[in-house]
C-alpha cells in the first residue's frame, strides 16, 4: 500500500509540473505576439509625422522668415492672413495655394516667387518687387500694387477686380484671361504686355502706356482710356463699347474689328488716318476736349 501510494503521488507531482511549464510557455508566446501599447506608437513612429506637420505651416511671419533664412523655400498652402511681411526678402520661394489675404507685403522682395492660386485678396503689395514672379490664377481682388514691379510676371487667369495697380510696371507681363474689372491702372506701364481675353470692364487706364500690347479679344467696355497710349497695340475683336477715349492715342493701331459702340472721343483723340469712328458707332463728344474732361464727361473713378 505504501509503495503504491508513493508511486501515484510521484506521478501527480510530475503531471502538475508539466502543466505549469506548459502554461508558462503559452504565456510567453502570448506576450511575444501581443502588439506594443499605443504609447509606443505615439512616442516613436508618430514623431516624424508630427514634426512634418509642424513645419508645413508656420503659425507666425517670424517663423516663416526664419525658415527662409535657413534655406527653406517651400511654403505652399501656408495660412498667414493679415501677416506683417513688409520689406521681407522672400524671393524664389513657393507660396502656391497660400492664404496671404490682407497681408502686408509692401516693398517686399518677391522676384521669381510662385504665388499660383494663392489668396492675396486685399493684400498690400505697394512697391513690391515681383519681377518674373508667377501669380497665375491668384486672387488679388481689392489688393494694392501701386508702384509694384511686375516685369515679365505671369498673372494669367488672375483676379484683380477692384485692385489698385497705379504706376506699376507690367511690361512684358502675361495677363491672359485676367480679370481687372473696375481696377485702377493709372500711369501703369503695359508695354508689350499680353492681355488676350482679359476683362478690364470699367477699369481706369488713364495715361497708361500700352505700345505693342496684345489686347486681342479683351473687354474694355465702359473703361476710362483717356490719354492712354495704344500705339501699335493689337486690338482685334477687343470690346471698347462705352469707353471714354479722350485724347487716347490710337495712331498706328488697327481698330477695324474693335467694338466701339457708344465709345466717346473728341477732336483731340489721335485716331488712325482715315479711320471713321462714327461709322463704328463711336460718339464725338465735346466733353473730351475740355480741360477737366473726366468731370465734363461724368466719369466716376472706380
Amino acid at each position: 500500500m505504501t509503495s503504491k501510494s508513493y508511486s501515484m503521488s510521484s506521478h501527480g507531482r510530475c503531471a502538475a509540473r508539466a502543466a505549469l511549464e506548459l502554461g508558462c510557455a503559452l504565456a510567453l508566446v502570448a506576450c511575444a505576439s501581443a502588439p506594443p501599447p499605443a504609447e509606443v506608437y505615439a512616442t516613436t513612429a508618430s514623431k516624424p509625422k508630427e514634426r512634418a506637420a509642424q513645419s508645413a505651416a508656420p503659425p507666425t511671419p517670424d517663423q516663416l522668415s526664419a525658415r527662409y533664412a535657413k534655406g527653406d523655400r517651400k511654403f505652399d498652402g501656408v495660412q498667414l492672413p493679415g501677416a506683417e511681411l513688409s520689406a521681407a526678402n522672400l524671393g524664389a520661394a513657393s507660396f502656391r495655394g497660400a492664404n496671404l489675404s490682407g497681408a502686408d507685403l509692401r516693398a517686399a522682395l518677391l522676384e521669381s516667387s510662385d504665388f499660383s492660386e494663392a489668396d492675396l485678396r486685399g493684400a498690400h503689395l505697394d512697391g513690391a518687387k515681383l519681377t518674373g514672379a508667377s501669380l497665375r490664377g491668384a486672387q488679388l481682388a481689392k489688393a494694392t500694387l501701386v508702384d509694384a514691379v511686375l516685369w515679365t510676371a505671369d498673372l494669367s487667369g488672375a483676379v484683380l477686380d477692384g485692385a489698385r495697380v497705379d504706376q506699376a510696371n507690367l511690361q512684358h507681363a502675361d495677363l491672359t484671361q485676367a480679370k481687372l474689372r473696375s481696377a485702377s491702372l493709372k500711369l501703369t506701364l503695359l508695354e508689350t504686355a499680353v492681355l488676350r481675353g482679359a476683362d478690364l470692364s470699367g477699369a481706369n487706364l488713364t495715361q497708361a502706356t500700352l505700345p505693342d500690347a496684345d489686347l486681342e479679344g479683351a473687354k474694355l467696355a465702359q473703361a476710362n482710356l483717356s490719354q492712354a497710349d495704344f500705339g501699335r497695340a493689337q486690338l482685334r475683336d477687343a470690346d471698347l463699347s462705352g469707353a471714354l477715349l479722350c485724347r487716347t492715342n490710337f495712331l498706328n493701331t488697327d481698330l477695324a474689328s474693335a467694338k466701339l459702340e457708344g465709345a466717346r472721343y473728341g477732336k483731340t483723340t489721335p485716331l488712325p488716318p482715315g479711320f471713321d469712328a462714327k461709322a463704328k458707332g463711336a460718339v464725338e463728344d465735346p466733353c473730351c476736349d475740355q480741360t477737366d474732361f473726366e468731370r465734363a464727361c461724368g466719369w466716376k473713378r472706380p
